[in-house]
């Protein structure tokens, strides 16, 4: 038995959910693999042991145009699974003028995704809106229903059945908005070249795990039920959801990959931006 470890930023479904559907149908056992899960969010980039994965490709890529070399060899979704939800007095992102929006930290892709999708929507991030960086989903969503906040950025950590039971408005889903590479599988480029065939080994189970994500939404809901808390109640809706949110066969397309690189090349002030093919690989 073979032991890898796979770092993560967030305990989502987003990062994690085809790493539980290919622990829970056995994939890992069957190819020998020992998956353990690590929390990376507090280990600087520069730490990170040279042999670790991680799901949170949104950060890899990060790392890889700060000039740490890291390449994505998997993506699960190309389309971030984060909402922007506010108060019930607020429709539409325009009406975000003059509030106050719970947020990701600085630190966090999230956060600048959010400030990209809010541009686009003619909102001034840097004059027109007060941003709250908050730890966790459990903290922006409290924020926003005290009232503390107008809205709030929340990832797949909580439901969106949950959160719209809350009588929250919906203004946004990111995956909607931007299409990046966010989550799937990524690893230090110095040990892909040494480990290539296990890397890929990895990458097959992966692949795998989409097939049964696309196939099987009764699966999905178990797994979210068994390792994410999603009620009974809205785990079968919560699966059909997210299920359209996952790539067909861990690749993107070349330009949804370049477009990546050179928005957060712009929102980290980083030129010129690197070709995509130097940070992703996609073999067939």
């Amino acid at each position: 038995m073979t032991t890898l470890q796979l770092g993560f930023k967030a305990f989502d479904p987003h990062e994690l959910l085809c790493h539980f559907i290919a622990h829970e149908a056995g994939l890992y056992k069957r190819e020998k693999l020992n998956i353990e899960l690590i929390d990376i969010t507090f280990i600087p980039d520069t730490e990170l042991p040279e042999s670790l994965f991680q799901a949170s490709c949104g950060a890899a890529l990060a790392s890889a145009i700060k000039g740490i070399p890291q390449r994505v060899i998997f993506v699960a979704t190309d389309r971030p699974m984060f909402w922007i939800y506010s108060s019930s007095s607020l429709a539409s992102l325009q009406d975000l003028s003059n509030t106050k929006i719970a947020t990701f930290p600085v630190v966090a892709p999230p956060h600048h995704l959010a400030n990209i999708i809010l541009n686009k929507a003619g909102i001034n991030v840097e004059q027109s809106v007060e941003l709250l960086a908050a730890r966790d989903d459990a903290a922006r969503f409290g924020l926003l229903k005290s009232g503390s906040v107008d809205a709030a950025v929340i990832s797949s950590a909580i439901a969106p059945a949950k959160i719209e039971q809350s009588g929250l408005n919906k203004l946004c889903f990111f995956g909607d908005e931007i299409r990046i590479p966010t989550t799937g599988l990524a690893i230090a480029q110095s040990f892909l070249d040494k480990e290539r065939q296990l890397a890929m080994s990895f990458v097959n189970i992966l692949k795998e795990g989409l097939s049964i994500i696309h196939n099987d939404p009764d699966f999905i809901a178990l797994v979210l039920n068994k390792y994410f808390d999603v009620d009974d109640s809205f785990k079968n809706e919560t699966a059909k959801l997210y299920q359209k949110y996952y790539t067909e066969d861990g690749r993107c397309s070349e330009e949804i990959a370049q477009k990546a690189i050179d928005a957060l090349c712009v929102s980290f002030s980083i030129s010129p931006a690197p070709a995509w093919d130097a940070i992703y690989l996609f073999p067939e």
